[in-house]
């Protein structure tokens, strides 16, 4: 189940644009991690590098989907950047080059706050990717998955359509006299 709610977070995230993993893909990323925990359990718990790594390329899965929302609530170009941060780590063959990327290029993340304005909805999103970077176990990532497919099922689409309308240009006469 949890991996069909992989697939359908990406997919919702995504859901104007082609996803830049298959659906099959976000589904392998979650049985792959599900195989790799339920070994480590059969091997009285020891932790392996392979469980490790499973688990972390799920959290980008994930964080990946949050911040693709966030970019389509906001229009952040800043945002794309990230999504392409995640996108190589997901590519990284192990923790270590997952570790490597995103270390490389982590003050893109904190665009991400620049420009939240005042919208609960991705505040919300934000959060939740907060919490994906911050999940220390399976879980707590089954927990957010199903949060945030069902955050995302909530989300207003159009609401971002009209800030962006609502938003007159600030008179430059105006801002010199404060």
């Amino acid at each position: 189940m949890s991996a069909r709610a992989s697939e359908l977070l990406l997919l919702t995230a995504y859901e104007t644009e082609k996803p830049p993993l298959a659906a099959e893909e976000a589904c392998k990323i979650y049985t792959d991690f599900e195989k790799a925990f339920k070994a480590s359990k059969s091997a009285a718990g020891k932790v392996t590098e392979e469980l490790n790594f499973r688990f972390e390329r799920l959290r980008l899965l994930m964080a990946l989907a949050f911040v693709k929302v966030f970019t389509r609530l906001s229009n952040n170009e800043k945002s794309k950047e990230a999504l392409g941060v995640l996108l190589e780590a997901l590519k990284a063959r192990s923790t270590k080059e997952i570790d490597k990327v995103v270390q490389k290029q982590i003050a893109v993340f904190d665009q991400l706050y620049h420009e939240i304005f005042v919208n609960e909805q991705r505040d919300q999103i934000l959060s939740l990717f907060e919490q994906t970077l911050d999940a220390g176990s399976k879980e707590e990532l089954d927990d957010l998955l199903f949060d945030g497919v069902a955050l995302l099922q909530e989300v207003d689409w159009e609401a971002n359509e009209e800030d962006q309308d609502d938003a007159d240009p600030l008179d430059e006469d105006f801002l010199k006299n404060l």
